[in-house]
């Protein structure tokens, strides 16, 4: 049976904050909260389900596939309401770098037809304003995000 091609989005950027603080902005709950989601419930375990969610918007479940505190975690990303589609697989990870952290996203497995094209679309647009939020957020203290975005 022939390979479907499938796309990968990797974006990254640099904090100026210490790896642990960083990590914990992107696995724990109540951090999560300020800066990307409303709600959230993630396990630091894999295997088992979180939960994202936005007050009068989606909310994204799976699984944990992977989880090295202070260092990474992976999560089986569904899309809400194509849950037919399948999952994709979103990494985030935390690398030290002079003076501060490089923070990565890769979120693979985006199928190059049909309705996957705009799940990609959305989710590079998506992932540069939360990661730009993330930045602005540890760095600043200003969570930019408006319910006038969306």
């Amino acid at each position: 049976m022939p390979r479907t091609a499938t796309r990968t989005i990797r974006l990254q950027v640099f904090i100026h904050r210490p790896p642990k603080k960083v990590f914990e902005a992107i696995s724990d709950p109540d951090l999560l909260a300020r800066w990307f989601v409303d709600t959230a419930s993630l396990p630091q375990r894999k295997g088992e389900s979180y939960t994202f969610g936005w007050t009068d918007g989606p909310t994204h479940s799976g699984k944990v596939l992977d989880f090295a505190r202070g260092r990474y975690l992976t999560l089986a990303w569904t899309w809400p309401g194509r849950e037919r589609l399948g999952s994709t697989r979103l990494r985030m990870s935390v690398e030290p770098k002079a003076g501060g952290t490089v923070v990565k996203f890769i979120h693979s497995g985006f199928k190059t037809r049909g309705p996957w094209v705009d799940l990609y679309d959305g989710a590079i647009r998506g992932w540069t304003y939360f990661l730009m939020n993330l930045k602005s957020v540890l760095e600043f203290g200003q969570d930019l995000r408006s319910p006038h975005d969306w």
